[in-house]
């Protein structure tokens, strides 16, 4: 007897997990919010914004962060209230996040382009410049160096003056090893 009371109200507390209301009935969303959502629909409403962002808010959009513990999107861009209007059209029932930036990403894309062309000037300078790339956030070009004078990060803000650098230490990118045998060609 004692397990089928034990039964039975495990089957009445399994069956009542979301209807955690008063009247009863399943939860619902308050006006507003949206519902936590599975990182699959996260990804896909990511699918969907980023493309938008990039083609139609070039000179406003800076980056964006999919947030799967929240979860969330969260989108930084230069204020743009046309931006912000039609990403929650694009997405409605995802939770959405709209930051500020300071830089739009195709200009940190171009001083990430000049800072690469000119790597051969920086490294007379003494700084092996390995990597570059815009931060999500909208804050500037994220340079990575095997090798580079203290003051590399003030030189590169002096050079190129309508963008913010952060420097840090990287890896020398090399190039991965062979997994075949080379290919040979016979001679006549």
């Amino acid at each position: 007897m004692r397990r089928v009371v034990l039964l039975v109200l495990l089957l009445v507390a399994v069956a009542s997990c979301g209807m955690n209301q008063s009247g009863g009935g399943p939860a619902t969303i308050a006006p507003g919010t949206t519902p936590d959502l599975d990182v699959p629909a996260l990804t896909e409403a990511a699918d969907v914004v980023q493309p938008l962002l990039e083609s139609g808010f070039a000179s406003t959009y800076a980056g964006l962060e999919v947030r799967n513990d929240v979860p969330m999107l969260v989108v930084y861009r230069k204020p743009d209230p046309r931006l912000d209007a039609e990403v929650r059209e694009a997405a409605p029932d995802v939770r959405i996040e709209f930051r500020d930036a300071r830089y739009a990403r195709v200009a940190m894309a171009e001083h990430v382009r000049r800072v690469m062309d000119d790597s051969e000037h920086w490294k007379g300078r003494g700084a092996q410049i390995v990597s570059a790339g815009p931060e999500v956030d909208g804050s500037g070009v994220r340079i990575g160096v095997t090798e580079a004078p203290a003051d590399l990060r003030q030189w590169l803000e002096e050079y190129y003056p309508a963008m913010s650098f952060k420097v840090e230490t990287s890896g020398k990118i090399v190039p991965a090893p062979a997994t075949e045998p080379p290919v040979v060609f016979p001679t006549a």
